[in-house]
C-alpha cells in the first residue's frame, strides 16, 4: 500500500510533462511524441515552447520557457552548450541510517548463526538453538528504515516536494542556512513597468515608442513588460529594422528614419557613446533605491528617458522566511545578480538582514559566496531556478529548484524540486524530513529493543518459539504501521 501510494504520487507528477516534440526530419520539421525522440535527434524549440526532452543546445540562442526544469514562468536565456544530465531515481538512493543497517546485517546474521551453534553445543537442546536462531532474525530492523523512507518520500511528493532520495532527505534535515536567489524565486518573476520618465525635450510617449521599437524582436522578459505597457498606453513602436541584442546590456535597433534607438543599462549607453548627465544618473539611482530595475532609453544617440520596472515579492515569501526561522534556520541569505539597492529593497520587505544580502554577483561569485558560508561551518541549502544558479546549486549542501511543473527534467535539476512556486514548501520539507528521520529512529529503537528482549527471554527459558515468533512478527507490523503514519498529510500542508 505504501509503495502503491508513492508510485501514484510520482505518476501524477510525471503526467505534467510535455507530450510532443518538433523534430527535424531531413528538410522538414515534424511533430512526434516526446517518447519517440531518440539520441541524435535535432529537436526544434520555438520561442515560448516547453522543452520536451533533456538535451544540449547545439545551435541558436533564445529566451526559452524553462518551466519544465525550473517552473519559472518567465523565459530564460539559453545558448549553445547547456546540458541536463540524467540521474538515478529517488527510491534507489539509501539514507545513511539505512546503509548503516545494511552494513550491520552483514556481520549480524553470521554472528547469530554462530551464536545459535554455540547455544546448541552448550545446551545440547536443538529446539532452544533453533528458537534462538529464528527469534534473532532482524526482520523489524530490516524494515525499520525503508518503509518510513518510502512513505515519507511519497508523502512529500503528494505535497509537491520531490526529494531525490534518502541521502538528500538526511542532508536537508541538518540545514542551518538557506540562500535564496532573488528574481523568480523570492519575487514573482513577472516584472511590469511602474514608471516612464522623460528627460527634458522628450515626452513619455516618445520614450515608450523608442523603447518598444528596440524591444520589438527581443524575447527578454523585460522587453515583454515594456511592450505590454506601450500597448496598454496605446503607443505604437517606431518602425524599425536591424535589431542588435547586446547580452547583459540591452538591445539596439535602427528606425526606418535611420535613427538608432536603444534601451538598456548605463553600460550600454556608455558603449554607444550616449552622454548621461549627472541629473539623469541621479534619476536612475533614485529609482534603483526603490527596488526598480531601470532601463535607459536613447534615440539618435541622445538619452531621452528611462523606464522603471519592478518585480514584486511573492505573496508567501515573507511568511516562508518567518517559517524557516521558526524551524530553526537562523541565517537567511540572498544571492542575486541584481543591483544592491534593488536587493536591499526586497530584503527589507521580506525581513532579510542587509548583512546577509550579496548583490551584483556573477554565477562564479555566487559559488564563492556559498563556499564562504560553508567554510564558516554552515550547512547551506541553495534555492534557485535550477539553470542560471546551477553552479551555486551544485556547490550547496542541498540544492532546491523552484518549479511549477514536475517533469523528469525538474527532478534532475536539484536535490529537491518544488513542483509549485510555493515557498512555504521549503520549511515544510525541512520539518517533514526531520519527522521522517525521527520515525526511522523510533523504528530502529523498537526493533533492537524487541530482539534484545526476546533473546534474553529465550536464554532464560521464558520465551518459546510460538510466543516469540508472535511477538517478533508483531514488531515487524509495528514498525511498518509506524512508517505508514508518514503517508498522512500533516495539518496545514
Amino acid at each position: 500500500r505504501t509503495l502503491a501510494r508513492t508510485r501514484s504520487a510520482l505518476r501524477e507528477l510525471v503526467d505534467a510533462m510535455p507530450r510532443t516534440a518538433r523534430v527535424r526530419r531531413g528538410d522538414d520539421i515534424v511533430e512526434v511524441s516526446a517518447y519517440e525522440v531518440v539520441r541524435g535527434d535535432i529537436v526544434v524549440v520555438r520561442p515560448g515552447d516547453l522543452v520536451p526532452v533533456d538535451g544540449e543546445v547545439v545551435a541558436g540562442s533564445a529566451s526559452l520557457d524553462t518551466s519544465s526544469v525550473t517552473g519559472e514562468s518567465m523565459p530564460m536565456e539559453a545558448g549553445v552548450g547547456r546540458l541536463i544530465y540524467l540521474v538515478a531515481e529517488a527510491g534507489e538512493q539509501k539514507p545513511k541510517v539505512q546503509r548503516t543497517l545494511d552494513r550491520f546485517a552483514q556481520w549480524y546474521t553470521p554472528s547469530v548463526i554462530g551464536a545459535s551453534v554455540v547455544v546448541y553445543l552448550i545446551s545440547r537442546d536443538m529446539h532452544l538453538a533453533l528458537t534462538f536462531l529464528v527469534i534473532a532474525c532482524p526482520g523489524a530492523l530490516v524494515a525499520a528504515a525503508p518503509v518510513a523512507m518510502i512513505a515519507g518520500l511519497g508523502s512529500s511528493a503528494r505535497r509537491g516536494v520531490l526529494i531525490k532520495g534518502g541521502e538528500r532527505l538526511e542532508r536537508i534535515a541538518g540545514i542551518d542556512t538557506v540562500a535564496f536567489d532573488k528574481t523568480g524565486t523570492l519575487t514573482l518573476g513577472r516584472p511590469s513597468v511602474v514608471a516612464v520618465e522623460a528627460f527634458e525635450g522628450s515626452s513619455p510617449q516618445q520614450v515608450l515608442a523608442a523603447a518598444a521599437s528596440a524591444e520589438l524582436r527581443s524575447e527578454h522578459h523585460l522587453a515583454s513588460a515594456i511592450l505590454a505597457r506601450a500597448e496598454a498606453d496605446g503607443v505604437d513602436p517606431l518602425p524599425a529594422r536591424d535589431w542588435d541584442l547586446r547580452p547583459g546590456r540591452g538591445v539596439v535597433a535602427v528606425t526606418d528614419d535611420g535613427l538608432r534607438a536603444a534601451v538598456g543599462n548605463t553600460a550600454l549607453m556608455k558603449a554607444l557613446g550616449v552622454a548621461v548627465s549627472p541629473e539623469q544618473l541621479t534619476a536612475v539611482e533614485s529609482r534603483e533605491a526603490e527596488g526598480e530595475t531601470v532601463a535607459m532609453v536613447s534615440l539618435a544617440d541622445r538619452a531621452i528617458g528611462l523606464i522603471g520596472i519592478a518585480d514584486e515579492p511573492r505573496p508567501d515569501a515573507a511568511q516562508a522566511i518567518a517559517a524557516l526561522r521558526d524551524a530553526g534556520i537562523d541565517r537567511i541569505v540572498m544571492l542575486t545578480g541584481d543591483n544592491r539597492r534593488a536587493a536591499e529593497h526586497i530584503g527589507a520587505v521580506l525581513g532579510i538582514h542587509s548583512d546577509y544580502i550579496r548583490a551584483g554577483l556573477m554565477p562564479d561569485e555566487k559559488v564563492s559566496a556559498i563556499r564562504d558560508l560553508q567554510a564558516a561551518g554552515a550547512r547551506v541549502a541553495m534555492v534557485g531556478d535550477g539553470i542560471n544558479d546551477a553552479p551555486a546549486l551544485a556547490m550547496a549542501d542541498v540544492s532546491i529548484a523552484m518549479g511549477a511543473s514536475a517533469t523528469r527534467a525538474a527532478m534532475e535539476a536539484a536535490d529537491i524540486a518544488l513542483m509549485s512556486n510555493n515557498l512555504m514548501r521549503i520549511p515544510q520539507a525541512m520539518t517533514h524530513s526531520r519527522r521522517i528521520l525521527r520515525v526511522v529512529r523510533q523504528n530502529v529503537a523498537l526493533a533492537v529493543g524487541v530482539v534484545v528482549f526476546l533473546l534474553a527471554g529465550v536464554l532464560a527459558g521464558r520465551v518459546h518459539l510460538a510466543s516469540g515468533m508472535a511477538v517478533h512478527e508483531a514488531s515487524i507490523l509495528a514498525v511498518t504501521l509506524n512508517g505508514m503514519r508518514l503517508l498522512k498529510q500533516p495539518r496545514g500542508s
